[in-house]
């Protein structure tokens, strides 16, 4: 059976701008390693709220697919039919998204846009971030206020595999790694025992100023539809009182709604287009998900 590991960004879509919004909504955005040495709690009612904002937000993406195609790649047909085409047939193990970025939240849409859009809830097993805990082989040493790329290794691809199919080993020649970092990651070394490792073209869409105020529009629609933007229990919420840090050295004092929304405004508009056109590559892409379905 095939094990399938995609990365996230600029490979199952463009997040630029969506993970952004996280700090909105999303509580990982307050307590994540790079914002808090601890947790910080919010109560159960405002999470609910939060998480209803977040899908509201989410459906409204997926209803103009205009937009939707900015956020998840044109051309993920040619990724995902196959793979479920395989699963029907009992031929998929199992689907994980094994990504170097901080963002819960990013995971989380690109499962939901992509589970909803292909009608296949369930169709992705695992989601492995930058801060994973099964991640502790991939993270090099660093010096304070200094980011370091995490690795993507074949050990831990191998724990996140045995994660997600509840303790089955996956061969090397069955297993297909999706990643358009070039160079490629250290887990290219395991091409010549038999992992198939696909390359896709860099996905970064040209959105247009009024496309980054839509989006943003979405997101306050969607926080206004649950309450939250009269709310006086997010209004002082660590959402709204905190300091952001950005880029690992960067920060910025946040004080109250107006200034949460004109930091996320601003990191949107600041979000850079290519300096050309994405390029398909369908016909690649294709080539190597049925070379590997193939021989299974």
């Amino acid at each position: 059976m095939a094990y399938v590991a995609f990365d996230l960004d600029n490979t199952l879509g463009f997040f630029g701008l969506t993970n952004k919004l996280g700090n909105l909504w999303s509580k990982e955005a307050i307590s994540n390693p790079e914002q808090s040495a601890r947790p910080i709690k919010i109560s159960r009612k405002l999470e609910i709220k939060l998480s209803r904002a977040r899908e509201f937000f989410a459906k409204s993406l997926l209803k103009d697919k205009n937009i939707l195609f900015t956020v998840l790649r044109p051309n993920l047909d040619a990724m995902i039919l196959p793979l479920l085409e395989a699963k029907r047939k009992r031929k998929l193990n199992s689907v994980i998204i094994y990504s170097n970025t901080g963002s819960d939240y990013s995971m989380e849409l690109a499962k939901y846009l992509i589970e909803e859009h292909y009608k296949c809830r369930g169709f992705f097993d695992l989601m492995a971030n930058h801060w994973h805990p099964l991640r502790t082989h991939d993270h090099r040493d660093a010096q304070p206020g200094e980011y370091v790329e995490p690795l993507k290794t074949i050990e831990t691809l191998q724990k996140l595999f045995k994660r997600a199919s509840y303790g089955k080993a996956a061969p090397l020649t069955n297993i297909l790694f999706v990643d358009d970092r070039d160079p490629k990651h250290e887990l290219q070394k395991q091409e010549p025992e038999g992992l198939t490792y696909l390359v896709p073209t860099r996905f970064t869409p040209t959105i247009t100023p009024s496309q980054r105020r839509y989006i943003l529009f979405l997101a306050m629609y969607a926080l206004n539809e649950q309450g939250l933007l009269s709310s006086e229990e997010y209004l002082t919420s660590p959402f709204c009182n905190r300091r952001i840090i950005y880029d690992f050295t960067k920060h910025v004092q946040i004080s109250g709604l107006d200034d949460l929304l004109d930091y996320v405004r601003g990191q949107m508009e600041t979000e850079e287009s290519p300096d050309r056109p994405w390029r398909r590559d369908t016909e690649h892409i294709t080539t190597v998900i049925k070379g590997l379905l193939e021989n299974i």
